[in-house]
This record gives C-alpha cells, structure tokens and sequence, in this order.
C-alpha cells in the first residue's frame, strides 16, 4: 500500500503530487505509454512516536521539490511512494516493498539513527540508491559506507566541534544528558572529546530511553552537580519534555544548555526554550542563497510557518535525486549513483563526497533570543563568519572517516 491508503485527507492532500502530467498515486501502469510511464521515487519517514513531526515536515519539504519540478524528470511523471518509518524492523520491511514490489528508482529516509541504520543496511543489500535524510550515526558514512548509500545531515563529530566553540567560553565543567541509542552514545563521545580536549571536566552522564517522560530524577542530579553547562544529546518529544521539566524546576537560565542539534519541531512546541543549538539549516539564516529563499517562502505560502530543518532536509534530498536523474539522463541504479556523486546543482547549499557520500552543507549554531516575541523566530545565527571551507574542514579526512567503499 501507498501512503494513499495511509494517510488521512488532510496529509493525503499534504503528500499527493499535482500539477500537469503528474502521475496520481496508485494509478495504474498500463494508462501511460511506456515511453512516459512515470518514474517512482520512495520514502520512509516515520508518521507515529517521537519523530512524527519531523517526518510530516521532511514530507512537505519533498512535496515542494516536486512541485517547483512541475513533478516530473526527464520528461516523465513523478510517482511518489511515501511508507512509515515505525521501527528499524519495520522500516526494513518497507524498504523491500519499495524495492521489490514498488519498483522504485531511489529513496529517502532515516529519521534516526536506529532506523536509519536498518534502512541503510536493506538499500546497500539491495543496490537500491538511498539517502538518509537525517540520521546521524557516524558508521552510515564511515565504517558501513556503500555505494548506494548516501547520508544528507552531519555526524555528531561535526556539530560537537560547532557546538562546543561557543560552549566552552561559558565554562569546562559540563554534566550529559544524552539518548540511550546510537546518536546519543555518539553525541556523548564527541562533545566528551571537545570537552577534554579544551582541558574541561565530564560531571556526570545520564542515558533516556526513546519515549521517556519524566526527568526529574536527572533533573535534580544535575541541580546537585551545579554544571557551568548541560550539554544534550536528546531529540523529539525527549527534548520537548525534558525542556518543559527543566523549567519547571527553575533551572531556565540558571545552568545554561546546549543540545547538540535540534529540530525547529522541538522549538517550536514549547515555550521556555533556551540554550545554544546546532542546526542542519535555518530558514533565517544570512548565508542562504536565492533558491533557499525561495523554498521557505513555498512553505509560508502553504502552511503559514517558516520552513524548518526538517523540511529543508527533505526538499534538499529529493533536489539532489532529481539532479542526479536530469545529469545521467537515467533512471538506472549505478547511474543515479554516479549522478549523485558528481552533481553539484545550483539550488541546493551543499554537495555529496565521492569517497564516503557524506553530504557537505554549512551547518548553523544558534542561541535562543533573550526576549522572544515570536517562537518561529526564537534564534540567532551565531557563526555566520564561517565559510563554506571552513565547514568543509570539520567533516574529516579519509583517514579520521575510515570509510572503504565498493563497486557498483
């Protein structure tokens, strides 16, 4: 099934693709002529548990990128088959329905590390091009690279050192709080590394399982430490409710807080936030150029908001599939691959490394405001000196990634 029969009208309405000469979902094959038979493009991004948010926004932002392609590549019809993300079980099962019953030519997903892992893992057994659009663990691009896999957000490494420059002025006395997966243990292992690299001291580490809603034992353990900073490696409704808890007990603006990365979902469905945050993209941010510009007005246009990261990850990743398509003039596997490795299309902030498929974009860190009168603007741009070389630089080398990819 498609995410026709899944979803409600209203995401129905949110996923199906428009526009002249698109193909609808579930249509038949048989009603194009072969030479315009549409061209499928998969998904799995998750519609339940903490990262459901994130997945409707990375959809919308797949959605725009169809629509500013009129829906169509090559000439041919778009058909987009959208699947959940509930589990890496389940996202591995949904992963072969798009390869040996849906049929499609590439696909995005990966809303975690754990599913992200799983998804991977399926995509390079079955030579299927895949993107990861916003899992984090380092191994997708380092030790268990492939060809067919390419990861679109940075590993904890590169926003630990983005992180930890503004960080560490604040102070060296750090206590973690960290998710009881991958990207946590990572978030943990990387920032610890700034940390002691810069000479500071680790007060203590606390592990939160996926869903986790009362923090107020960590909570008051960190009150007894007395940080100089709270460093987070959290995301979803776990943040969103360890933030709110955090207020609750007075500790807003008491000891400061900086989470390794967030998503705009998170910020935006509470109030209270503070802290110091990295980012994959931000819709304000001074350094976006005229197509970014363009996406974030296409999202205020269709939904009253500003674009978040979690939409931009999902209108960045369908842009560099389409690309690589228009490039190799093809649909075939190794050369969407191919296409992937070498575009480099005007639209889109950032570009895929040939070696670990690594995607290499600016990455901003912001601080909350102090007086926020708008919680779609609660942020400041706090590295807008950095250049595109000096991301670059963050990234790694070959030696540091440890990546050893194969043929086609």
């Amino acid at each position: 099934m498609t995410h026709e029969s899944h979803f409600s009208a209203g995401r129905r309405r949110l996923l199906q693709t428009a526009g002249a000469g698109a193909a609808i979902l579930g249509a038949p094959a048989l009603v194009f002529s072969q030479g315009n038979a549409p061209i499928k493009l998969g998904s799995l991004l998750p519609r339940q548990g903490p990262f459901a948010l994130q997945g409707e926004a990375a959809s919308l932002g797949i959605k725009i990128a169809l629509d500013q392609a009129n829906n169509q590549v090559l000439g041919r019809p778009i058909q987009w088959v959208a699947y959940d993300e509930p589990n890496p079980l389940g996202a591995q099962q949904n992963m072969q329905k798009l390869i040996q019953e849906d049929k499609v030519a590439a696909v995005i997903g990966g809303s975690n590390s754990a599913t992200g892992l799983a998804i991977a893992s399926t995509a390079a057994s079955g030579k299927m091009p895949t993107i990861i659009s916003a899992a984090l663990a380092r191994e997708i691009t380092g030790k268990n690279c492939n060809r067919y896999v390419f990861r679109n957000n940075a590993p904890p490494p590169v926003y630990a050192k983005l992180v930890a420059r503004q960080l560490l002025p604040i102070g060296k006395r750090w206590y973690f709080l960290v998710g009881a997966y991958a990207y946590g243990q990572e978030a943990y292992q990387m920032l610890k590394k700034e940390l002691e690299a810069a000479g500071g001291t680790d007060l203590g580490v606390d592990s939160a399982a996926v869903g986790t809603t009362d923090f107020s034992s960590i909570i008051l353990k960190i009150r007894q430490a007395r940080p100089d900073a709270v460093a987070l490696g959290i995301a979803g409704t776990d943040l969103t409710a360890f933030l709110k808890q955090y207020n609750e007990f007075g500790l807003r603006g008491r000891i400061p807080l900086a989470s390794l990365t967030v998503a705009d979902e998170d910020i935006w469905s509470q109030n209270g936030l503070s802290g110091i945050m990295g980012k994959y993209w931000h819709f304000n941010n001074p350094a976006n150029g005229p197509a970014e510009r363009a996406f974030n007005e296409a999202v205020r246009k269709a939904k009253g908001t500003p674009a978040s990261a979690s939409m931009a990850q999902g209108w960045v990743c369908m842009n560099m599939i389409l690309a690589a398509i228009t490039k190799e003039k093809s649909t075939d596997a190794a050369a969407i691959v191919r296409g992937l490795e070498t575009v480099r299309p005007a639209n889109v902030p950032g570009y895929f490394r040939d070696w670990d498929h690594q995607f290499i974009t600016r990455l901003p860190v912001a601080k909350v405001r102090d007086n926020v009168t708008d919680r779609y603007d609660a942020l400041e741009i706090l590295n807008t000196d950095m250049k595109m070389a000096d991301f670059e630089a963050l990234y790694g080398t070959k030696e540091e990634i440890g990546c050893s990819m194969g043929g086609l």
